[in-house]
């Protein structure tokens, strides 16, 4: 889930989605991020280390350039993972995820303890 959490904030930039955006339509180096965006390039250079440290992006040489491409393998695997929590599947959260930290019993006796508030809320809705 670690690995998660930082995909997340690395996209939590607008900035940075507007690279991802770019990159999704084709491969470039930074010089054309930074003319594309109207920002320096010392910018792009600081948006694309978080984003390669993540591993959203991966770079080459090319030239005289590195130029960069989108890295969807870690996408999908974020994609995976919003998909659990908007389908509320518990088992995938245990296996797929591997988030072994999750107990559905301490949720359970949790509840049980403030009287079933979790179960109200439900019926409330």
């Amino acid at each position: 889930m670690k690995e998660q959490v930082k995909v997340f904030k690395a996209i939590g930039d607008e900035t940075r989605i507007k690279i991802l955006i770019l990159l999704s339509k084709r491969n470039m180096c930074a010089k054309g991020i930074a003319k594309h965006l109207e920002i320096s390039e010392a910018a792009v250079s600081q948006h694309i280390k978080i984003l390669k440290d993540v591993e959203l992006i991966r770079g080459y040489k090319k030239g005289y350039y590195v130029t960069y491409d989108l890295n969807k393998e870690v996408l999908e695997s974020s994609m995976d993972f919003l998909k659990v929590l908007l389908y509320e599947d518990i088992s995938l959260i245990n296996t797929k995820l591997n988030i072994n930290d999750f107990n559905m019993l301490r949720c359970q006796k949790s509840c049980k303890a403030t009287k079933g508030c979790c179960k109200r809320l439900l019926e409330e809705e």
